[in-house]
């Protein structure tokens, strides 16, 4: 009886060992889902904080666009803000970090490529560059995808060119209303472009009313092609900038230089991007706002990303 009983207590000690066990176990499992949901919160918490970072920065610099002294490529700054901002922001997309762990630039759309009533020339020529070849195929496609006609310019590709050749469902738009800037991508020519090639030139292109080009702003290579210099003096010459007064007049020296499509002024039409971190979260705002001085309505945001 005794070896009955002692038998009884070790199988009901092994029930209670192996309740244990189980118990144990699930307070592991529990407490890893625990830390695992934890590090999830907190890298969310991080992200919304980026987020409403981002977007605070944005209205800084909407208040600083409308208050800011300016020249014709700079913001010039006297306020006393919470960031550590330069006393000078050019209006050229350059970047400037604000902290360890924020990004901002600021673009002018006078710098910038209007594709709302697209230039096949200037695109042509900031695309292709020195292919003389795409150039031309540039071009002629981007007026054959514009104008009314079915013609076929000598380089250029009408309906029959993407149905046959390029076996795409899609035909020339036939009229200048151009939707977007990745429209380009589609047309003939501008479709050869490496990914690389075509994120440089979509960088220097954007989609609103028109800016006349400003001059102080643009990069050496677009100088360059508007003024018929070789790339050497056209960088050069952007160098030269920091004396703007005489900048303009060398500009205007230039005997290709026209004032009814170059000038030195901003549009306040402005392309903004912020990128702020923290920690392993990243939040990057695009926005291209339109400031209008002298109106009651002075800002409105035609493109508003963040991600």
């Amino acid at each position: 009886m005794q070896c009955i009983h002692q038998s009884k207590n070790g199988f009901a000690l092994s029930i209670v060992l192996w309740i244990v066990a189980a118990l144990l176990l699930g307070i592991v499992f529990i407490v890893s889902f625990s830390k695992k949901n934890l590090k999830l919160t907190e890298k969310l918490q991080y992200k919304l904080e980026t987020r409403v970072e981002a977007e605070s920065l944005l209205e800084i610099l909407k208040f600083l666009v409308l208050t800011s002294e300016y020249n014709g490529n700079s913001l010039i700054i006297h306020q006393k803000l919470p960031y550590d901002f330069p006393n000078q922001i050019v209006l050229d997309g350059r970047n400037y970090m604000i902290s360890n762990d924020i990004n901002i630039s600021m673009q002018d759309a006078s710098s910038l490529l209007n594709v709302l009533n697209p230039s096949p020339k200037k695109i042509a020529m900031l695309a292709a560059d020195k292919n003389r070849e795409l150039k031309y195929a540039i071009e002629d496609s981007l007026n054959d995808w514009v104008d009314k006609d079915n013609v076929v310019k000598l380089n250029g590709a009408e309906e029959a060119f993407y149905r046959l050749k390029k076996l795409v469902s899609y035909i020339p738009r036939n009229t200048p209303a151009i939707q977007s800037v990745d429209e380009l991508r589609i047309i003939h020519g501008l479709d050869q472009l490496s990914s690389s090639q075509w994120q440089v030139l979509k960088s220097r292109l954007f989609y609103s009313k028109g800016a006349t080009v400003n001059l102080s702003l643009i990069d050496a290579l677009y100088l360059s092609k508007l003024l018929h210099l070789n790339i050497s003096e056209a960088r050069a010459l952007v160098e030269s900038r920091d004396n703007l007064n005489k900048f303009i007049n060398l500009m205007m020296q230039n005997k290709y230089y026209n004032d009814e499509e170059m000038g030195f002024a901003l549009s306040f039409k402005i392309k903004i991007a912020i990128i702020v971190k923290n920690h392993s979260s990243i939040s990057k705002l695009y926005a291209f706002i339109n400031f209008r001085k002298l109106s009651e309505n002075r800002v409105s945001v035609d493109k508003f990303e963040i991600y």
